[in-house]
């Protein structure tokens, strides 16, 4: 069982699959917009366009779509050259997962902006992720951190590009990158944790989720996964050592780690509906729950404290009675006990 992954990485994202960053970012300041003969023809055509593109952009925001295209449609066709409907619009396209027309929009306004367009390029950097067109979006990417370089959710989606190219140390200096910019950025902690834990450097990795269950409700039940997933593997490396009370404190706490995140997730569920990100998470409780039973018992067991070992797979076989491995495990106990009775 692999961790969490924030990002698209199919080594990594055995317990949960998401996307890359799509959220809605507020025009780059840094942009250079160098514009020439834009104007339209009239104080009045101005001021008609204007209306038209701001309430395109109202309606967008309260889930008119329809509405919103309309009227970035009728300013566009009083001034070709508003980039704000066009980018809008492509923004649009994207969500409707209509691509290749989000494509057309977007690079009708960066080819009105020059190129020098940070907020538009980001735009077309998830187009064509979006596409497969994997070294076209990164070198958009690329370009778009030229301009803006103290944009996060930038930084971060160029993380996820190179690290789907195989290039971990670009991946992991853009999610450093990132976290300078953004100290809250959950997601990022989670995908430097997930390198460091893949590579063997449980220490650092574990700091990243520690800082990663810190951020918002979304990212800190991944990293609660995250974390005890690497407490398993910490314990049964500590257990291999001879280091059995380290190991017993580990995966305790990997067993609490995943008995808090447990209600949280039911919680989103009731409230929100189960989408796939949630569904993994519940699919994956019970095995992660069941192997921390099994190390508990047996690291008690290495201890020579075998009725808290027997104690350990009674709560397991109460609580998962459908895993036979578990009434295998406590059969055993028993019998070492010299419980023949009750091992039958």
């Amino acid at each position: 069982m692999g961790y969490t992954a924030e990002l698209q990485h199919p080594e990594r994202r055995q317990i949960l699959q998401t996307t890359i960053s799509v959220r809605r970012r507020l025009p780059n300041p840094r942009s250079v917009h160098r514009l020439k003969d834009l104007r339209p023809r009239s104080k009045n055509h101005v001021e008609h366009v204007r209306r038209l593109k701001n309430r395109g952009a109202e309606l967008r925001t309260s889930g008119d779509l329809t509405g919103a295209v309309n009227h970035f449609e009728w300013a566009l066709a009083l001034n070709p050259r508003c980039t704000t409907c066009l980018k809008d619009w492509a923004e649009i396209l994207l969500s409707q997962k209509n691509f290749v027309e989000a494509e057309k929009k977007i690079r009708n306004a960066l080819e009105l902006l020059e190129g020098q367009d940070s907020d538009a390029l980001f735009t077309l950097g998830l187009i064509l992720s979006e596409q497969g067109k994997d070294d076209e979006s990164i070198a958009v990417y690329k370009k778009s951190v030229e301009l803006n370089g103290e944009d996060a959710e930038l930084c971060y989606n160029l993380g996820i590009k190179l690290g789907e190219q195989g290039d971990t140390k670009g991946e992991l200096a853009m999610y450093k990158k990132t976290v300078s910019i953004d100290g809250n950025f959950g997601g990022a902690y989670i995908n430097m944790g997930t390198i460091l834990a893949s590579s063997g450097d449980l220490a650092s990795a574990e700091v990243m989720f520690l800082k990663a269950i810190q951020c918002s409700e979304e990212v800190r039940t991944k990293g609660m996964f995250n974390l005890s997933l690497l407490l398993q593997q910490k314990a049964n490396n500590l257990a291999t050592s001879g280091n059995l009370e380290e190991a017993k404190a580990a995966i305790i706490e990997a067993s609490k780690l995943l008995d808090d995140a447990k209600p949280l997730i039911d919680a989103r569920i009731a409230l929100c509906g189960s989408n796939s990100e949630d569904a993994m998470y519940a699919s994956q409780f019970k095995p992660m729950r069941v192997q921390c039973h099994r190390v508990l018992g047996q690291v008690m067991a290495g201890m020579g404290d075998m009725v808290s070992c027997e104690q350990e797979f009674r709560i397991a076989s109460e609580k998962f009675p459908d895993i036979p491995g578990i009434w295998a495990a406590l059969s055993r106990v028993l019998e070492i006990q010299g419980k023949m009775d009750e091992a039958q």
